[in-house]
């Protein structure tokens, strides 16, 4: 019994000090409204208004209320300087010149065509020149045409000299062996057929 009493007594303090820290407003049977920060008296209907703030939370709203102002009040100088500056003028820059249409491109290119047409030089000259103007086209207009290559060089091997022959093979001075077909027909290593005409042995 004892144990309830005190557990009573507990909750009631707590309902109290909670109470404390709030704003009701009670309406009796008349219809007649009051507020109070205590709990309303029996057989009025009660209705939570407002919490009572602490001294720590009004001043951390009037340090809120102050900071709101202060920045409204920068934020509105700031449109008047922006509005009382004189207008600055933007400068238009042109796009830049691609390659192929500046003047450096296009005598490459006028070079590179009077080498073309030239027609007294060597293969060998002509594909020198030509190169070094393609390479100055490339330099000039930004483009990656590429050089003339060297043509591959064919190799005419001379006609052996036979010194002897046997029964079955001729051999020639370099030390070559030839295989006899008959007696004015051999074939060599490589597989050139090689005929003896008027005693001179001539190779295809």
């Amino acid at each position: 019994m004892r144990t309830s009493t005190l557990m009573g007594i507990a909750i009631c303090a707590v309902v109290i000090s909670t109470a404390q820290a709030q704003v009701h407003r009670c309406t009796n049977a008349a219809g007649q409204s009051t507020y109070t920060d205590a709990p309303c008296a029996e057989g009025q209907t009660s209705k939570l208004i407002e919490r009572q703030k602490s001294a720590t939370e009004i001043a951390q709203d009037r340090a809120n209320a102050d900071a709101a102002a202060e920045r409204k009040y920068r934020a509105q100088a700031a449109e008047r300087a922006q509005q009382d500056a004189p207008p600055t003028s933007t400068s238009q820059t042109s796009a830049p010149t691609p390659l192929a249409a500046t003047p450096a491109c296009k005598n490459a290119q006028k070079e590179m065509e009077f080498v073309s047409s030239i027609r007294t030089l060597s293969p060998d000259e002509k594909r020198m020149r030509a190169n070094a103007a393609i390479t100055n086209v490339n330099a000039a207009c930004g483009t990656n045409t590429p050089l003339m290559q060297e043509p591959p060089k064919v190799i005419v091997k001379a006609n052996p000299v036979i010194t002897h022959c046997d029964s079955g093979f001729c051999y020639d001075d370099a030390g070559a062996v030839y295989k006899k077909t008959n007696a004015d027909s051999i074939t060599a290593a490589d597989g050139r057929i090689c005929t003896k005409s008027a005693g001179i042995w001539r190779c295809s």
